[in-house]
Formats: structure tokens, sequence, C-alpha cells
């Protein structure tokens, strides 16, 4: 059973607990400084929800996200990565790309990056192209 967290005109945010897994979904490219603000948001959801789902999943849709600006592609592999793995704990983690490979690239650097630096406590990161293989994936980690 799904239910929505929150949702604002960037992000939607829910709670699929049948994996559990929680899941986000750009609704588009955020202006300037809501990209990190919606992600904090979700890692805050996160952490609440932890505690009741020990084995909480990640899973960003970022197939309508678009480009992300320097500052944030910077951010998400100097920061953001050990605000995820380390300091909230996430230990699966799976991305729905969108077709658009210069979108994209962010997020394939930034699985390759994490992978490099969070291997020894456990992370897993994988990259998808839809939906059904990305909670196929979720299913079996």
């Amino acid at each position: 059973m799904a239910r929505k967290v929150f949702e604002n005109q960037h992000v939607t945010c829910v709670l699929d607990e049948s994996i559990p897994v929680l899941k986000h979904r750009w609704q588009g490219a955020p202006p300037e400084g809501q990209f990190r603000k919606c992600l904090v948001a979700i890692l805050d959801e996160y952490k609440k929800l932890k505690p009741a789902y020990p084995n909480l999943k990640w899973l960003a849709d970022t197939e309508l996200l678009g480009e992300l600006s320097e500052e944030d592609e910077k951010w998400l592999t100097q920061e953001w990565d050990r605000m995820l793995f380390h300091d909230a704990g996430v230990r699966v983690h799976a991305v729905i790309l969108g077709p658009d490979f210069f979108a994209d690239y962010p997020m394939e650097k930034f699985k390759s990056s994490s992978e490099k630096k969070f291997q020894e406590i456990g992370a897993r990161l994988e990259v998808f192209l839809d939906e059904e293989g990305a909670y196929d994936w979720l299913r079996d980690n």
C-alpha cells in the first residue's frame, strides 16, 4: 500500500509499505535552491519513518527532473551522498533515469562516486529506465 508523505509543486513523495520504499518523483526542474530544499525535506521524512521501517529503501524518479546546475551537481557528490548514506543510513538506493542524457549524467556520476565512497558500509545503488525494473531490484535487495 502506498501513501503520500508530502507533495509540493516540484516533487511528490510517497511511502510504499509493501517493500518498504520511500519514493519521490520530480515534477520538473525545480528553480534554483529548491532542488536541495526538496531533497532535505525528503531525507527528514526518511529519518522519521526509519524507526518504523528498519529496512526502508530509497527510490528517486528523476525522469522529469531536467538538468541540474553545476552547484547542485557538486553538492550531490560532495555533501548529499554523505547525508544520505552515512547520516541517514540509506543502504539501498534506486534511481529512475529519464530520456535526456545531459540530465541523467549527474545521477550516473552520483551513483559512481557514492558507490566507491560508501562501499564499506554496504550501500547499494542502481539506475533504471523504468519503475518496474527499479521495483524488481528493490524487492530483491
